[in-house]
């Protein structure tokens, strides 16, 4: 989609702000809330919950995302109820001195000045910032039209534009207490990471199961074993590489035994080549449903992002954690030490990910059911169930 189809649409109202253009007058029904989010579901799925629980809390309060037109959030934000309006992605490329970072200020300053226009439009009287590239340029924005600027940090380990949006923010919402580190404290407030409520229902496992193959012909529960893989919203290579490796074996030890795998849309159809098809393989590039996948699950093969991480948690899923080791400060491996300790999931070290070891390790824990529970137990009471609701309260509070 183009820039110029972009502002047209706006213009027509399909993404636009609440407003009168014409008179420059805003009617307020309620507190306004922006959320800049974008690039992962790391970033993007937070600011859902959040706003989810603020329409809960304050169903008059009119909320706005900014995103880039090149990532998730595009999709992902309006499929959820929520308008949203673009401003284009400025990442710095590696190495430094790539051909691609000459243009580099000029995007920079397309993507201030854009952002100043989003912020004087809408009028919030809160801009939440949850990560990503647009978070930078629209919360800096907003601090200087004088809006209340809030940012959630999801890892122990701080960013750098967090960190810089530490100074001009009035409240830092952080979910691991070693974050502190990177803030001034009394700014911080520990709540914890904002999941999605639908996380949390009840949902049947047959009925899960169904959602990704349809009838199945099964005489009862406990026959069944479900095993997750997946690598974020954008896929992991290694997993995806490693598990292909073993996937049929699996299948074929048992017959009640299932594989729900999100490659990535990148890594789908290279890996659709090196496993072919199966009754009991749901071989999948992406998926919404999240709530099904965890609530089919008896294990999660997963990276060790922070919602991640979370989600495993309130959801008491027993997991297999894969940090990655491309990220900055290795903050996923801290992510993944603080469940393990906790007791709610074992880390398998990317340089240990080897196809032998992954299939033990997934075999011991699905063949030791006090494991499993034990597992399940330790990530209860390590969830924090409420933190999305305890931010949008908070939100509101600064908005009024």
């Amino acid at each position: 989609m183009s820039w110029p189809l972009v502002l047209k649409l706006r213009s027509r109202g399909v993404c636009a702000s609440v407003g009168n253009e014409n008179s420059g007058e805003t009617v307020r029904a309620g507190p306004r809330i922006m959320f800049a989010a974008g690039g992962t579901g790391g970033h993007v799925y937070p600011a859902l919950a959040i706003a989810d629980e603020v329409k809960m809390l304050n169903p008059a309060a009119e909320i706005e995302f900014v995103g880039t037109i090149e990532r998730m959030e595009w999709v992902a934000v309006p499929k959820a109820g929520f308008p949203i309006s673009p401003i284009p992605a400025v990442a710095i490329r590696r190495p430094f001195w790539s051909l691609a970072n000459v243009l580099l200020p000029f995007r920079l300053l397309l993507c201030l000045w854009m952002s100043w226009r989003i912020v004087r439009k809408f009028r919030p009287d809160v801009v939440v910032g949850t990560g990503g590239y647009v978070a930078g340029p629209l919360c800096l924005m907003a601090a200087l039209a004088g809006t209340a600027v809030a940012i959630q940090e999801q890892n122990a380990y701080a960013g750098v534009t967090n960190r810089i949006l530490g100074r001009v923010a009035k409240v830092i919402f952080i979910a691991f207490a070693a974050a502190t580190s990177y803030f001034p404290k009394q700014k911080c407030v520990f709540i914890g990471n904002p999941t999605r409520r639908v996380l949390q229902q009840r949902i049947d496992r047959l009925s899960a199961l169904r959602y990704f193959f349809g009838d199945l012909n099964v005489d009862g529960h406990e026959d069944l074993e479900v095993v997750v893989v997946m690598g974020g919203s954008l896929g992991a290579r290694i997993i995806n590489e490693t598990m292909a490796e073993i996937a049929s074996s699996l299948l074929e030890q048992k017959r009640g035994r299932y594989i729900i795998w999100q490659t990535g849309t990148i890594n789908y159809d290279s890996t659709m080549r090196r496993v072919g098809s199966h009754p009991r393989l749901a071989l999948l590039p992406y998926v919404d449903a999240m709530e099904m996948m965890y609530a089919a699950a008896d294990i999660v093969v997963a990276r060790a992002g922070a919602i991640t991480c979370s989600e495993l948690l309130v959801t008491a899923t027993p997991a297999i954690l894969i940090p990655a080791t491309s990220v900055a400060e290795d903050h996923q491996m801290k992510n993944a030490r603080a469940m393990a300790e906790g007791g709610a999931a074992t880390i398998l070290p990317e340089r240990d990910l080897v196809a032998e070891r992954l299939a033990t390790v997934i075999l011991n824990i699905l063949g030791d059911n006090a494991e499993q529970r034990r597992m399940q137990n330790a990530a209860l009471r390590m969830a924090a169930p409420d933190a999305a609701q305890q931010l949008a309260k908070h939100v509101l509070s600064l908005a009024s």
